[in-house]
């Protein structure tokens, strides 16, 4: 009998938010789309197959009679108990074909099948927002930053719903409207008269205002901002405790440009 609470990593008295995060964090990591392990392929079926066991209350009470029973050797009488080892064996046995079928597709369409971390409650069916993480590992050899700092780089796929995906559209056009009014305003001849502080001023209001426009705009159609928000999915606080930074290169965490990156993710 196999122990799904083993493979998971997770206590017996797992509730379903920790068995789903696990299972997420896993499959990340064991997903042959993106590990690179040799052995990605089974150990991701593994990992399926004891969520599928786990995730649904009915077939996780009647695996806990039989993990009770044959993992902790506790002595206990199951009633009915070949009726519910096949009933678990038969769950077992399609979650693994299932398995199968997913370890051949593409990761970012493998996580369609979760809920959507900006509008909870929707399927992730849209494109994910791909949140780009690095790690320094060591100094190598080249000139300047990029060339000297070695690092490990990781692209976390947040699920997204097309909902979510929409609506963050929308918030894009109309921070990149208010830019585009920002620089006509540093440009404009109407403005010629006043001092630069005052038109840098106005310039940058328009930017506040796009942005504060685009917060009430998420609001009233109840989807987090994918700046305030993608860093807390439970796969983006794995990484970070791992000593990973958000970026796609060192350089975004080891010169001035990483306050530009941060600025433009702020703006846009």
């Amino acid at each position: 009998m196999k122990d799904y609470y083993k493979i998971l990593g997770i206590p017996g008295d797992a509730s379903p938010d920790l068995i789903r995060q696990r299972f997420r964090e896993m499959a990340f990591e064991n997903h042959p789309d993106v590990s690179d392990k040799e052995n990605a392929n089974e150990i991701f079926i593994e990992i399926y197959e004891a969520y599928q066991i786990l995730s649904q209350p009915d077939k996780k009470a009647r695996y806990d009679l039989l993990y009770d029973k044959y993992i902790i050797n506790s002595e206990v009488r199951i009633p009915d108990e070949e009726h519910i080892r096949t009933d678990i064996q038969n769950v077992s046995y399609a979650a693994r074909e299932k398995a199968q079928e997913k370890a051949k597709i593409r990761y970012r369409d493998f996580i369609k099948d979760m809920d959507c971390h900006f509008m909870p409650g929707l399927k992730a069916d849209g494109k994910p927002y791909i949140y780009n993480m690095h790690k320094n590992v060591g100094i190598s050899g080249g000139t300047g930053p990029m060339g000297s700092i070695r690092s490990k780089i990781i692209n976390i796929p947040v699920p997204r719903s097309r909902k979510a995906y929409l609506y963050h559209q929308t918030g894009l056009f109309i921070k990149v409207l208010f830019f585009a009014l920002c620089i006509a305003a540093l440009r404009c001849k109407l403005l010629s008269d006043y001092s630069p502080a005052v038109r840098i001023i106005s310039a940058f209001s328009l930017v506040i205002t796009g942005g504060l426009i685009t917060m009430g705009f998420y609001n009233l159609k109840g989807v987090r901002s994918k700046f305030f928000h993608a860093g807390t999915f439970p796969l983006v606080r794995k990484y970070r405790q791992k000593g990973y930074r958000r970026g796609f290169h060192p350089m975004i965490s080891t010169t001035p440009a990483g306050l530009i990156a941060y600025l433009l993710r702020l703006l846009f």
